[in-house]
């Protein structure tokens, strides 16, 4: 698979109108890693994009794409706001854009943005799907997977016959994570190694119960994924993208902070795991097959799977 992160900002872009901070005129005195977008993300082979920030249109434009589909993770302004991008894709084509949205999602979607008169319009053709309950995109299986949390928010799990990979750009945290290996990973970046800020973050902040410290994401996701990439990149934590590498660095060269246009690359899996792999995925497939209708089998079931899969690995 070839996913391109196009959007790699946390809630508020870089630079902002009206700032003068050291990120901001960085960026605005050199552009380039330094100038940082609302999250999104684009799929090559499924053509799908996901989520509409703001600055959708320029991302777009910026890359020279124009997605068929579009899916939405969550209904917050940096994720959602651009949502009018839809009809410029529709008039340039002349056909609606594919929507993909979990059915949790549409109400909160549509009460915020002007998603009913896209539809209207002719130029959103919208597909409501189940949430954990995988659909077809282009020869690429889906998977909406929810959060346990009461706001509707939704992570993607995409598969094809030879690769897995997760976009999970927000509240990390509340997610179950998916069984199984994954070949890469998009993820809410976590709180920098504390000698790594420029500033005291106290016991008592928020921040320490909503995401993962830098240690804990690393454990977390380490022998799950041969990719691991933090988007979401705040700029709350004052760091440079370079700043930003000297922590990645610490865990290894399978960890990257997100950049706008970042193309994350596929790593080769080590000598042997191939065969493995492929045994995983038809074990899946056959688990997939058989308790398809009893979903809360299924999962017990791909969980004993990738359990005897990490303990096997040599």
């Amino acid at each position: 698979m070839h996913p391109r992160v196009l959007g790699s900002a946390g809630s508020q872009p870089t630079p902002k109108a009206g700032c003068s901070c050291r990120l901001c005129a960085l960026a605005r005195r050199e552009g380039g890693r330094a100038v940082r977008t609302g999250p999104s993300l684009y799929l090559h082979e499924a053509d799908l994009l996901i989520d509409t920030p703001e600055e959708a249109n320029q991302q777009l434009t910026g890359h020279g794409l124009a997605p068929r589909r579009i899916a939405w993770t969550h209904a917050h302004p940096d994720h959602a706001a651009g949502l009018r991008v839809v009809q410029f894709l529709a008039q340039s084509s002349g056909q609606a854009v594919e929507g993909w949205l979990p059915r949790p999602l549409y109400p909160v979607l549509a009460e915020r943005y002007p998603l009913d008169y896209l539809v209207d319009a002719g130029h959103l053709e919208l597909h409501l799907v189940s949430p954990n309950r995988p659909f077809e995109l282009g020869g690429v299986r889906v998977t909406p997977l929810a959060h346990a949390l009461a706001e509707p928010v939704f992570a993607y799990l995409f598969e094809t016959p030879s690769a897995r990979g997760l976009y999970a750009p927000d509240h990390l945290r509340s997610l179950p994570l998916p069984e199984g290996p994954l070949d890469w990973a998009v993820v809410q970046m976590p709180i920098p190694p504390l000698d790594a800020l420029s500033f005291e973050l106290p016991p008592e902040h928020a921040a320490w119960k909503n995401f993962y410290t830098f240690e804990e994401a690393v454990e977390v996701w380490r022998g799950r994924t041969r990719r691991l990439v933090f988007t979401h990149v705040y700029e709350s934590v004052r760091m440079t993208p370079e700043e930003l590498d000297a922590v990645a660095a610490r865990a290894g060269d399978w960890v990257r902070f997100a950049h706008d246009g970042m193309e994350i690359a596929e790593a080769a899996p080590p000598r042997g795991e191939a065969a493995r792999l492929e045994a995983f995925r038809a074990e899946q497939a056959r688990i997939e097959r058989e308790f398809g209708h009893d979903p809360k089998r299924m999962r017990a079931e791909l969980r004993r799977l990738w359990s005897r899969y990490r303990s096997e690995r040599p």
